[in-house]
């Protein structure tokens, strides 16, 4: 058995917005609700003026989504992920730290220039929203994929995600 998902990262546009953390943080981990930097969540702007509703981290791993990305998430009841406040340095916009609570996996595969991985089916139990075992790599349905492009979300690129069963 087969069934589709979407990896996806924040879409690189020009004069789009980076920042960085005021707190420290390990780059190369997934943030946890534990992460000092969802509790005292500041960022200052350090690239960029355009406001998307995805905001990277300088890292492009980590990001924020505005208030009408997360307003839509919540109107359709996906679950897998969780958001804390934000306050970005002189932006007056409201944006929302992202936390993916949801591990599945592992990979099985990657193909690049394919831009497809697979992961291990049985190992998902359901969720709208997961990262993929040992990455950082946001995963989500079919069906919020599709709710986020009908609702014009900016800024945000989709790839293939092949779950199949081993």
């Amino acid at each position: 058995m087969e069934k589709e998902f979407f990896y996806f990262t924040p879409k690189h546009l020009w004069r789009e917005m980076q920042i960085e953390p005021v707190n420290n943080y390990d780059a190369c981990k997934l943030l946890v609700e534990t992460d000092p930097i969802v509790s005292d969540s500041r960022y200052i702007v350090k690239k960029g003026s355009k406001h998307y509703d995805i905001i990277p981290y300088l890292d492009w791993m980590q990001f924020l989504i505005s208030e009408k990305f997360k307003n839509i998430l919540e109107r359709e009841n996906f679950n897998g992920y969780k958001c804390f406040a934000a306050d970005i340095e002189g932006v007056s916009d409201t944006y929302f730290g992202w936390l993916n609570i949801c591990e599945v996996g592992p990979i099985i595969k990657n193909d690049w220039d394919k831009e497809i991985t697979w992961f291990d089916l049985k190992t998902w139990h359901g969720f709208d929203i997961f990262h993929l075992k040992d990455t950082k790599m946001n995963v989500c349905t079919k069906e919020v994929r599709d709710v986020i492009e009908r609702e014009n979300i900016t800024n945000i690129k989709f790839e293939s995600c092949i779950g199949v069963e081993v």
